[in-house]
């Protein structure tokens, strides 16, 4: 079939219109996506690189069995493990990791935990549909101090990994009062926003970790904090010590235990170690101040975009806990604490009457 010349002409002219407008629209998509790349590498603070580490590896790191398994706790005697972070000098790397499992033996000490709960529906309307969910604001609290008395610390064990990370088990024995003229204390901020709406789930912590030892000797006292905080699968942490941050490289760091110890996970952190050992010791001991005793008051409250406050919660305990060990699940460490002993316990929970 022959068609004439202007009609030919004209199909040709459609096509170079519509593959123009293609063009166009792809160019205007990949635009924005280079734009939003360049916007969030703006916002990025470059990871330098690794200082003390020649060699990276790429096989994950065998963390030791006393890790998953260590001697049980007791009311007068305290094990705990301290754990560095990654790329540093040996004997740096043992200093910080002393400090910091004297930072988790005063949390497993008199420990003082509160938490504050705002429970909200949600409606969206998106078009001709509705949206429902529910949002939870939870915010956390930690207090503990401990009279120190630093020959009863004894360092058991100590594992150097692939990634300069020191790893150590230490032992505290409950001295007499009289001898103790130093302390240890502990605090942290734990805040998780969960947002559910139509089944689809999203997830903000932040964990914020200070510990200070008091010394008699003010030139002896020595302070460490750290900040870590995640959403879905963007992080962010700061290590600081005696108010000097010290920066490593983000990277996979990998770890799985030993033949009898999860050998067959593989855990993964960009953070390194200590981050998901602090996660997992923060959410273990958070789940025992929701047990608290609980009271029923009428509140009203709202939210936006269109929400309504139903339930505001809170709950404080007052114990002492003892390390049970940990294990391994992929993107996080299950720690295990046993609650030791209860000094005090209560809490309320406010209820919207509408």
């Amino acid at each position: 079939m022959m068609f004439p010349v202007r009609y030919l002409y004209a199909l040709v002219i459609n096509i170079l219109i519509v593959c123009v407008v293609g063009a166009s629209a792809a160019y205007s998509q990949e635009a924005k996506l280079l734009y939003e790349i360049m916007r969030q590498k703006n916002n990025e603070v470059l990871s330098p690189h690794f200082t003390h580490i020649k060699r990276i590896s790429y096989y994950p790191d065998t963390i030791p069995s006393w890790f998953f398994n260590p001697p049980l706790s007791s009311s007068d005697e305290y094990f705990a493990v301290g754990v560095s972070d990654p790329d540093m000098t040996r004997d740096s790397a043992m200093v910080q990791a002393i400090e910091r499992a004297k930072g988790m033996i005063a949390l497993q000490f008199d420990s003082k935990i509160q938490y504050f709960r705002d429970i909200y529906n949600i409606e969206r309307v998106s078009g001709k549909y509705t949206l429902q969910g529910q949002k939870y604001d939870t915010y956390y609290k930690i207090n503990s101090n401990i009279p120190f008395y630093v020959p009863s610390l004894a360092v058991l064990d100590s594992h150097f990994t692939r990634y300069n990370e020191q790893i150590v088990l230490v032992k505290y024995s409950l001295p007499n009062k009289t001898e103790v003229q130093d302390a240890v204390e502990a605090k942290a901020s734990i805040v998780r926003l969960e947002f559910n709406l139509n089944n689809v789930f999203e997830l903000q912590e932040e964990y914020d970790v200070y510990f200070f030892a008091d010394y008699n000797d003010p030139a002896k006292n020595v302070q460490t904090s750290y900040n870590y905080r995640l959403r879905d699968w963007h992080y962010n942490f700061t290590s600081t010590t005696q108010s000097k941050v010290h920066t490593y490289p983000s990277y996979s760091y990998k770890y799985y235990g030993p033949n009898e110890y999860d050998s067959t996970i593989i855990f993964t952190s960009y953070p390194g170690l200590w981050a998901g050992l602090t996660r997992g010791w923060m959410r273990e001991m958070t789940t025992h101040a929701e047990a608290g005793r609980k009271f029923v008051r009428s509140i009203g409250d709202s939210y936006s975009p269109k929400s309504e406050n139903i339930v505001r919660e809170t709950s404080r305990i007052r114990g002492s806990f003892g390390f049970q060990g940990a294990r391994l699940r992929d993107d996080k460490i299950q720690v295990n604490l046993l609650f030791l002993d209860a000094f005090e316990k209560f809490g309320d929970i406010y209820i919207n009457n509408k």
